[in-house]
């Protein structure tokens, strides 16, 4: 009778561990919607109780003598997540600091974390921090050198700080490390908890902002064939039109000059050099 009640005993707490690790994971998929619709607050309750629940279960299966390592593996690593996706909706709330805090508590454990270095150097550059960032980024890209993400972000920070020739050595990477085909920009979001493939358009970020790093060094011919690479990606984006037809001055093809702007004109009808670039052919048109 004693091993029959020993296993019925088994039976049941199996029962109420699979039900406590389901009610979890439903309070944690109802936290993510919340977050997704933009009830951050809400969203942050959740992922609280979520954690809450799935620590308990840790603390009752780790009482337990039964071999339950894989499982407590399984719940650890639960809480961790849910912990740690605190730090996308303080981010979003505007709690950057809050944030940070989330982050960093996470960096104390585990300094070796790739994607957390992302987070931090992401959260950094929103605040302005811009040095601080690029040294995350740098860590992040010391941990993971294949970090496109990281590559493409470091890279626009030097671009602003007028460090031209290092951010062109950044993109380059960002590019050299994603597939055009398949990229998905920030393939490793920071604010994405669950980034799934995206058009391969987002991609044109990099080849962007490698033609505007040409530009200020002067590598025309670089630069237009970095944003043509760009167009044939996005091939509705103002941006990089007025990029590429800003370059075509500088080489002085009028006639691709012309095209470039009037395809700008045509996008974005109220760009200011493009219609004074784009002038009518005489008085009486003007007047009309």
């Amino acid at each position: 009778m004693s091993f029959l009640k020993k296993w019925y005993d088994k039976v049941s707490r199996k029962k109420q561990f699979t039900a406590l690790y389901r009610r979890g994971e439903e309070i944690y998929g109802n936290g993510y919607v919340l977050f997704e619709m933009g009830n951050y607050e809400e969203a942050l309750d959740k992922y609280n109780e979520a954690a809450a629940i799935w620590g308990e279960l840790e603390n009752k299966l780790s009482e337990l003598e039964d071999d339950m390592e894989d499982d407590l593996a399984t719940l650890r690593k639960k809480s961790q997540n849910v912990l740690y996706s605190r730090c996308f909706v303080l981010y979003k709330m505007g709690k950057h600091e809050e944030a940070l805090e989330v982050i960093d508590s996470f960096l104390e454990d585990d300094p070796q974390d790739a994607g957390k270095w992302f987070g931090h150097g992401f959260v950094m550059q929103s605040i302005g921090e811009h040095q601080k960032a690029i040294e995350s980024f740098s860590k992040c890209l010391d941990l993971d050198s294949a970090f496109a993400d990281a590559w493409y972000c470091k890279a626009t920070l030097l671009y602003h700080n007028g460090e031209f020739t290092q951010a062109l050595e950044c993109y380059e990477m960002a590019a050299q490390h994603s597939d055009v085909k398949d990229f998905a920009f920030p393939r490793y979001s920071f604010l994405n908890i669950n980034p799934k493939p995206k058009l391969k358009k987002d991609a044109a970020g990099i080849l962007y902002g490698k033609g505007n790093t040409l530009f200020k060094l002067e590598r025309f011919d670089e630069a237009i064939e970095a944003f043509n690479g760009a167009i044939d990606i996005e091939p509705e984006s103002p941006k990089i039109w007025q990029g590429l037809a800003n370059t075509y001055l500088k080489t002085g093809d009028k006639d691709r000059v012309n095209k470039a702007f009037a395809k700008l004109l045509e996008l974005d009808p109220e760009n200011s050099q493009a219609k004074d670039h784009i002038k009518p052919a005489n008085p009486a048109e003007e007047k009309e």
